[in-house]
């Protein structure tokens, strides 16, 4: 008979159980003994979802909007985040650059697993979200976290991104506003780290803006 260690892929070991949801679990047991907690685990809103968007739910689910969809998405959700973009961002981008996936560390695990193969750099500033690291890891990459002290108010510099930047770099994470510091880069900030960015074409930038309204 197997023990659960046989069952694991070679590639599990170099990742290690989330401490977040660790400490999440801690928390909710905390919790259930009656125990008065602040928990700082996990990056969500303190709000209830507004119901506009529960009752759009509601809504699909009795027009029987339950069946497969197109990979990327149906189009007018697509079409919903593409005008999000122009209206918030400026940025315009034709439909089939926009793909919809079950989330946010979905999205990034897949650009990794399609694009990585072994030997290849991905540069993630640090402090940061421990997923990049083993998402990429596990990915076949080489994660190169790039310390950003306090002193820069843990912002990645141009002269720390020229610095880590090899032939073997594939990817550049950006995460702003960040966790789990929560500092966000300005647009003088980011013109500066572009301009290091035009000088090595090779690096692709996989920006993650999660907490963009938070």
């Amino acid at each position: 008979m197997m023990d659960g260690s046989d069952v694991n892929a070679d590639r599990l070991a170099v990742i290690a159980p989330s401490m977040i949801l660790g400490l999440m679990a801690q928390a909710l047991k905390l919790k259930a003994l009656g125990h008065p907690v602040i928990d700082l685990g996990i990056g969500e809103p303190d709000f209830k979802t507004p119901d506009h968007i529960k009752k759009a739910a509601y809504q699909a689910i009795k027009n029987d909007e339950t069946r497969y969809t197109l990979v990327a998405g149906t189009p007018m959700l697509r079409t919903a985040i593409r005008n999000k973009l122009k209206r918030d961002n400026n940025l315009d981008y034709p439909l089939d650059n926009i793909t919809v996936s079950g989330g946010a560390k979905q999205v990034i695990f897949n650009a990794f697993m399609a694009s990585l193969s072994q030997g290849d750099e991905v540069i993630v500033p640090s402090p940061n979200w421990p997923s990049y690291l083993d998402m990429v890891a596990i990915a076949d990459g080489t994660p190169v976290s790039v310390e950003c002290p306090q002193r820069d108010r843990f912002l990645l510099t141009p002269e720390r991104l020229e610095a880590a930047i090899t032939p073997s770099t594939r990817w550049l994470v950006m995460n702003s506003p960040s966790t789990p510091t929560g500092g966000a880069y300005t647009k003088p900030q980011l013109v500066q780290i572009a301009k290091v960015l035009r000088a090595h074409k090779h690096v692709w930038v996989l920006s993650d803006d999660i907490y963009e309204h938070l």
